[in-house]
């Protein structure tokens, strides 16, 4: 009898081991989790042509620090205009989750520019990929947006993007490049901001 009892156990746990793995009509898109923000006064994302970039499968895999640097440049450009405006939108458009939308809010009338932002106005310098996969992109670098936001305006950390619907936008930031970015690169990601 425990032997039955043991069997039955075993073929309903295979049983539904195999229905929670079975592909769904909607896995279409890539896995997708809500990922954490970084604790930074700024943030955005990028849409960059497929002549830019090379794609595979529906991702795209940065090779070089000069491809990571525009990537970034159009995530950072796309953050600050977003905030300059006051364009809820164009935040959409670069982050990732819900709480990165309310941190540039925040920002919304408080951040001061001393000209419009500009993305020959974003420079990057020591700039590293710690990570870059078709579905992830980790840069660790130096952001210095003083052309348009004045001095102080430099930030280092790693930059966590992931690659959702045909573009690269921010899933996480990190102040330290030690700090715990690898589990944004695995976490599954929110719906497109509506």
């Amino acid at each position: 009898m425990a032997r039955y009892a043991v069997a039955v156990t075993l073929v309903i746990g295979l049983a539904i081991g195999v229905w929670w793995l079975w592909p769904r009509d909607d896995s279409a898109s890539p896995s997708t989790t809500l990922l954490a923000s970084r604790p930074t006064t700024f943030a955005s994302a990028s849409t960059s042509t497929p002549s830019d970039q090379a794609t595979t499968v529906g991702s795209h895999v940065v090779e070089t620090v000069e491809e990571a640097e525009e990537v970034l440049r159009e995530l950072w450009f796309g953050w600050f205009e977003g905030i300059y405006n006051q364009d809820e939108d164009r935040i959409r458009e670069v982050v990732a989750t819900e709480e990165q939308l309310q941190t540039a809010r925040d920002q919304f009338g408080v951040m001061e520019f001393v000209s419009p932002p500009r993305r020959e106005g974003l420079v990057f310098s020591e700039t590293e990929i710690l990570r870059s996969d078709g579905d992830c992109l980790a840069v660790w670098g130096v952001t210095n947006a003083e052309a348009f936001l004045g001095s102080q305006a430099a930030r280092s950390g790693v930059d966590v993007l992931r690659w959702r619907s045909g573009e690269w936008i921010f899933a996480a930031w990190w102040v330290y490049r030690e700090d715990l970015w690898e589990n944004d690169c695995k976490a599954l990601l929110s719906p497109p901001l509506s």
